[in-house]
């Protein structure tokens, strides 16, 4: 399959508006196997999330047209509406730490993904996060504050670069990951973060592999992070039952091993909260995954920055 002939597998409407990332893609449907190392076939990847969520938006403030979770549907609940609001604080103050705890059981390196918002008005999440994480993501100023294609060149940069740069200071150390709230993006978004020295971004589940990307965005690399194997969406979104999105989780596994016999190691995103699977009910399926997966020869643990190194 070339290149010119993968552009005309889908015959978009006229009418229909085509996202297309002024970024080109090392891909033409025959890339080089995924090398990994003697006798492994997946690599797994793990992201913890601890978004922070506003209570309401300012003026001239992008937030998503939906946010899962709580009570009601609404991107911008009324203010105060704790039942909501708890739930997502419940998060950063227990959920994360469970899933941190539950890693550490099974010698899983986990990579965590924090916020502006979240570092500097919670700064004791960082404190006791950055020890515990295997890598530190930035995900932007908020799980409510979103990149919007509306918001001038300037106005996306800045918010990048304060973001990275709160992030890094409550964590001490570089940040060269990231992930945009609700994967929102503008078309420009990948050569910013580029150009602010972002190695790897999450939003795209673009492939089973790493994708190095070209052009403006030279240097950055997409690291996909799947969308059905993520809690969140495959949980609250489609509404799967937690027994569900389990053997999701295992089908997917099975499904990538053996594939990677045919066209070499394959590479598996894994989206957790803290508010999702951090919780008590849900706690055991986080259990038994990772024991599961760590005690499958075939699987390589590593951290998003490593996966965007392969």
């Amino acid at each position: 399959m070339t290149t010119s002939n993968a552009a005309k597998l889908i015959d978009n409407p006229s009418d229909a508006v085509v996202f297309a990332p002024d970024v080109t893609i090392t891909h033409d449907g025959f890339r080089p196997p995924l090398e990994l190392p003697p006798g492994k076939k997946l690599a797994v990847g793990l992201v913890l999330h601890a978004p922070y969520y506003q209570d309401t938006l300012g003026s001239g403030d992008f937030g998503p047209g939906y946010i899962a979770g709580g009570v009601g549907r609404e991107a911008n609940p009324p203010k105060g509406q704790v039942a909501r609001l708890s739930q997502w604080d419940f998060g950063l103050t227990v959920g994360i730490f469970r899933l941190l705890s539950i890693a550490e059981k099974h010698g899983v390196p986990a990579a965590v993904a924090l916020d502006e918002y979240g570092v500097s008005r919670m700064p004791g999440l960082a404190r006791a996060v950055a020890p515990r994480a295997a890598e530190i993501v930035c995900r932007g100023r908020a799980a409510t504050l979103v990149l919007s294609p509306q918001m001038t060149e300037e106005q996306e940069r800045t918010y990048i670069r304060e973001s990275k740069a709160a992030v890094e200071t409550a964590v001490g150390s570089a940040v060269t990951g990231w992930f945009s709230p609700e994967r929102c993006q503008s078309q420009r978004t990948p050569r910013l973060l580029a150009e602010e020295g972002f190695a790897w971004f999450g939003d795209w589940p673009a492939d089973e592999r790493p994708v190095p990307l070209e052009g403006g965005a030279t240097g950055l690399t997409a690291v996909p992070l799947g969308l059905e194997t993520e809690d969140m969406f495959a949980m609250y979104t489609r509404n799967l039952p937690y027994l569900s999105y389990e053997e999701l989780v295992h089908d997917t596994v099975d499904r990538l091993v053996a594939d990677a016999d045919i066209v070499g190691g394959r590479f598996l995103g894994l989206n957790w909260f803290g508010w999702v699977l951090g919780q008590a009910c849900y706690a055991d399926v986080a259990d038994r995954l990772l024991g599961e997966l760590a005690a499958r020869d075939e699987v390589l643990f590593l951290t998003p920055a490593q996966a965007a190194e392969l």
